[in-house]
């Protein structure tokens, strides 16, 4: 059942949490004093499943919800949807949904990915919120009667000129509330705004990273140095915040009260020092994250991305809500996006640059995530 080991290196666990300094004039994006993770307590091989194989290309994003696998995949035109709907094993696809075009229940320009999207169980049917910024709403899909009706369409849920295309995230997160990545007036630093009630609000423990300016204005590349994947769990109520561009991970909780950074290294990439670089030499710090009820997981590169001519290599690093780090794999090339099903213990991977999803045993990362 089981083929091709990846192997890598075990470690044992040290973090160091240190005072927080600038003495080389620089500029640093921390939730208060950084904790610094040096290595990781559990490692091991990563055997993959070889009975695995699903028929579907210009692969994006994953989304295991239950006893479904979503699949998302790149889409800008109106004759395809942008999510398929499989059994978790592949064998069986449910259907497809999410449409880009300009009628009822569609996305205009592009579909959200997947993993950005808020599910929950309502009245015994399992829905997903979905955001469309360029249509001022969050949209509302019943999965379950979708299952058994594939002419259902998404309807607005909530309709607010706070939710626009001058945010840079959008991300519900349940009770009507939705988190907002928003670029200042002056396009040169992003603010972590909560919308509750038709309101919005900052987030109190964002405030002092919220201040961090790049670039002069006006430019909207200079504000991409701050871009972030962001991603919610219901059951922490907090949001894991991998910096693209930065080897460093915000922890914080929904209601703003507490957070925290954590690096995997000695210290803080310097925002000077990115600005400084050349954007087609800047290297990809985290791809994307995952988060579930035990933990988080974060793909970290490390490199420039993607890479020409040759596969590259990745690291998932997985902690817990307290940024405890718990397990690390290596992957002999740059994943793009991954998800755990736990019932079963299996991770579903992305390889972008072969358009392929492999899946992986996962029984020691899910074991060392719940001890």
């Amino acid at each position: 059942m089981y083929r091709k080991i990846i192997k890598t290196i075990v470690s044992a666990l040290f973090i160091a949490p240190v005072l927080f300094s600038c003495k080389d004039n620089g500029k640093y994006l921390s939730i208060g004093k950084p904790i610094f993770i040096r290595e990781f307590p559990a490692t091991g091989e990563l055997r993959e499943i070889e009975d695995f194989h699903l028929d579907e290309f210009s692969l994006r994003a994953i989304k295991v919800v239950d006893t479904l696998l979503f699949v998302d995949k790149w889409n800008f035109v109106n004759t395809e949807k942008g999510w398929a709907v499989y059994s978790l094993d592949g064998k069986r696809k449910y259907g497809e949904c999410m449409r880009v075009g300009q009628g009822p229940g569609e996305f205009i320009s592009y579909v959200p990915y997947v993993n950005d999207c808020f599910f929950t169980h309502e009245n015994d049917s399992l829905f997903v919120y979905a955001p469309s910024d360029p249509r001022n709403t969050v949209f509302k899909l019943n999965i379950t009667r979708f299952l058994s009706n594939n002419s259902t369409v998404p309807y607005p849920a909530i309709e607010s000129k706070h939710i626009g295309s001058d945010n840079w995230a959008t991300i519900p997160c349940g009770d009507g509330r939705v988190l907002l990545n928003r670029a200042n007036d002056y396009f040169t630093g992003l603010n972590h705004l909560m919308y509750e009630n038709d309101t919005v609000h900052q987030l109190p423990i964002t405030r002092e990273i919220d201040e961090i300016t790049v670039g002069k204005g006006g430019n909207l590349e200079d504000v991409n140095i701050l871009g972030s994947v962001i991603h919610y769990n219901a059951a922490a109520d907090k949001f894991v915040e991998t910096m693209v561009n930065f080897n460093q991970i915000n922890i914080y909780s929904a209601d703003g009260t507490e957070g925290k950074t954590i690096c995997v290294g000695k210290k803080l990439d310097n925002i000077r020092q990115v600005e400084q670089t050349p954007r087609d030499l800047r290297q990809t710090a985290y791809m994307t994250s995952a988060a579930w009820d035990e933990g988080f997981g974060a793909i970290y590169i490390g490199d420039i991305w993607p890479l020409e001519d040759q596969p590259g290599k990745s690291q998932i690093q997985f902690f817990d809500w307290e940024g405890n780090p718990k397990y690390i794999v290596e992957l002999p090339y740059q994943a793009f996006a991954f998800d755990i099903d736990f019932t079963n213990k299996v991770m579903y991977v992305i390889n972008e640059a072969e358009d392929k999803m492999t899946a992986y045993d996962a029984t020691e990362i899910v074991r060392s995530l719940r001890n």
